[in-house]
């Protein structure tokens, strides 16, 4: 279709007055994008040189407390299988390690429920469980008044 001859008048003339306000409004949004943008990346650069700063200054102690907590598992681990071979001087081998496994587990069940005390009280979990509903049950009887 043809547009009518004198249609374009009125978008020429509105043009005209608006395009200087639309250029400047694009100007300033482009400005204040550029503001937030700039503010956000140097947060975002102070934050990582933050985080990376304290990285290399928590490394050494995070090494050594990896190492000792390997040390720490294995030396355990002897004493465990220390206490198993010598209570197996005393009854069948297979009984000790079953005493000794025991003995860990009502162990590390005082330790959880000794954790589990001590856990900050929290907003409480409520779980709602949706019960379905049976179609038939939503209906009303025809009879029924």
């Amino acid at each position: 279709m043809a547009a009518a001859p004198g249609a374009d008048r009125p978008r020429r003339f509105f043009d005209r007055l608006t395009e200087p306000i639309a250029d400047r409004a694009r100007e300033k949004f482009e400005q204040a994008e550029d503001h937030v943008r700039e503010a956000l990346q140097s947060e975002i650069d102070a934050v990582t040189r933050s985080v990376r700063t304290r990285a290399i200054e928590v490394r050494p102690s995070a090494v050594g407390f990896a190492a000792a907590s390997l040390l720490g598992f294995f030396g355990l681990s002897l004493l465990i299988t220390s206490a198993v071979l010598g209570l197996s001087h005393a009854v069948e081998p297979w009984l000790s390690a079953l005493l000794v496994g025991v003995a860990l587990l009502l162990v590390a069940g005082g330790l959880a429920a000794w954790a589990k005390r001590r856990l900050p009280a929290g907003p409480p979990l409520s779980v709602r469980v949706h019960e379905p509903v049976h179609p038939a049950e939503e209906q009303v009887h025809p009879w029924a008044d």
